[in-house]
């Protein structure tokens, strides 16, 4: 079987510089076409068939160390200029073919530039941490507040129904409370980037048990509102850590979310394409 063609992602035509290796160790070169060039690597056809890829789609082991090295050569080409980043196993079968591909999303590829271009995507995720803000639970809603203090002056039989109460408050004030502090913090930082997404919240995303995600925002932001925006962070960790949220920042990265020719993280580009 011939071998095929994987591409990383897209650079500016005239790019240079000299790339890591890629998945299996493979060099990394340019493909031109126009204004525009794909990193791309040459990969066994029978390895990384449609139904071999299938094969291996469970087996961390077989993914891990060809995720890596993807994302190695987008970040460096981030790094070197800018890249547009395409999915794992985005292939083609021949050079040809993704020529073409690259000359027919020329002009979308060309609007996508100008929206990423010197700009990096940062990720923020926030969780809810339960017994820590169960901690603060009087100070996050005068309603809890003042079921305690009259559960604290109570009869011990009218205190344990009055407990019942404040456990029923409670659970609805960590969601409520979590909710409105994420929206404050997504809201805070939007002016500091040039695009962000509130991204889907990832079921049982959180380090510890009782941790919840309640906010998984994606910014792209300018390099040179870099420092500002991750002050901006700074300050929101202080001010909401106290009172139960948790925070996970990382970055910088490619633009992964900021691709779509509407702006979504979807990729500009079919993901195995083109003729043999």
């Amino acid at each position: 079987m011939s071998d095929v063609v994987y591409a990383y992602g897209i650079v500016r035509a005239g790019f240079a510089g000299n790339p890591p290796a890629g998945l299996d160790d493979a060099s990394v070169t340019l493909v031109a076409q126009g204004d525009v060039a794909a990193l791309v690597s040459r990969l066994s056809g029978r390895e990384y068939a449609p139904a071999a890829i299938e094969q291996h789609s469970g087996d961390v082991a077989w993914l891990s160390p060809r995720a890596m090295a993807h994302d190695g050569v987008l970040t460096w080409a981030q790094e070197h200029g800018g890249v547009v980043p395409l999915p794992m196993f985005s292939m083609w079968g021949s050079i040809a073919a993704l020529s073409e591909s690259l000359r027919e999303r020329a002009s979308a590829l060309a609007s996508i530039f100008a929206r990423v271009a010197g700009a990096d995507e940062f990720g923020l995720r926030v969780h809810r941490r339960d017994a820590a803000m169960l901690e603060r639970i009087d100070e996050l809603d005068e309603d809890a507040a003042a079921l305690r203090r009259e559960a604290d002056a109570a009869a011990p039989g009218q205190r344990y129904l009055l407990e019942r109460k404040i456990a029923e408050r409670s659970k609805a004030v960590l969601r409520s409370a979590s909710q409105r502090m994420a929206r404050e913090v997504f809201d805070d930082l939007r002016p500091y980037a040039r695009a962000s997404l509130a991204r889907p919240l990832v079921p049982g995303g959180g380090s510890a048990s009782d941790a919840t995600m309640v906010l998984n925002g994606a910014f792209l932001v300018a390099k040179d509102r870099v420092d500002a925006f991750r002050t901006a962070v700074g300050e929101h960790v202080r001010s909401h850590e106290p009172f139960g949220l948790s925070f996970d920042f990382t970055g910088p990265w490619p633009p992964y979310n900021f691709v779509a020719e509407d702006g979504s993280g979807a990729s500009p580009m079919p993901r195995i394409g083109g003729r043999p």
